[in-house]
């Protein structure tokens, strides 16, 4: 799914230049799940939005299938982003003004604009449904529990049936109780859609749930499962 050849990453700050990835080689089957852990500031987020298409490497090249992310335009990225790649936070970007419903359906904006208004209020709730919400349709955000408000970005995020489900800290919010819940319904979601999964964690308990562990440090991945082998 993924494949990254001799991928860095600098900024310019402060009249410095800062390294967030250095010369980074990794290959990522499709249908994996695979978690990301490292220390604060050593990569993991510049990692992530390589892989979500949000940002460009400064050397090297970012595959996903065969398009080259250091390469597409602009317009291409945003359809990319739309159409392959889903989405999840830990602080669940929900729009406070809409039901979870409507925030659902603000997935299907930009490059599924042409969708009608039935076939996108009937795949919102059949998400909603899959993600245990189906009684919360007309709910705002401040009516749900933290894990219910987790439950929606997933759906948010997999209404479009993306191939790829890229999650940056989607239980750091959570209790245990409620970590093991949302964990509970990626690994279900994963196997059911043959999703490609990234977790950026903290957490070790999470990261032992995945197929694959890396783990990120000074802008250089070290792959944990293969040196477990």
């Amino acid at each position: 799914m993924y494949r990254l050849a001799n991928v860095s990453k600098t900024y310019e700050q402060k009249n410095r230049t800062v390294t967030a990835l250095t010369n980074v080689d990794l290959t990522i089957p499709q249908g994996q799940l695979v978690a990301v852990q490292g220390p604060t500031g050593g990569g993991k987020s510049t990692l992530l939005q390589m892989l979500g298409a949000l940002d460009r490497p400064s050397a090297g090249s970012v595959l996903l299938e065969d398009r080259d992310i250091a390469t597409l335009r602009d317009g291409a990225l945003t359809d990319l982003r739309a159409t392959e790649i889903g989405f999840v936070f830990q602080g669940f970007n929900l729009i406070p003004t809409l039901t979870a419903l409507e925030n659902v359906e603000t997935a299907f904006a930009g490059a599924h604009a042409n969708r009608s208004r039935a076939e996108v209020r009937e795949r919102s709730v059949e998400a909603l449904q899959q993600v245990g919400l189906g009684e919360r349709l007309e709910h705002l955000p401040a009516e749900l529990s933290g894990g219910q408000q987790q439950r929606v970005a997933i759906a948010r995020a997999l209404v479009k049936n993306p191939s790829v489900l890229l999650a940056d800290e989607p239980t750091g919010a959570l209790d245990e109780a409620t970590r093991d819940e949302i964990m509970g319904l990626i690994e279900k979601q994963w196997k059911e859609r043959g999703l490609t999964v990234v977790i950026v964690t903290h957490d070790s308990w999470v990261a032992k749930r995945a197929e694959r562990r890396l783990y990120i440090a000074q802008g250089q991945v070290r792959d944990l499962s293969s040196l477990a082998r």
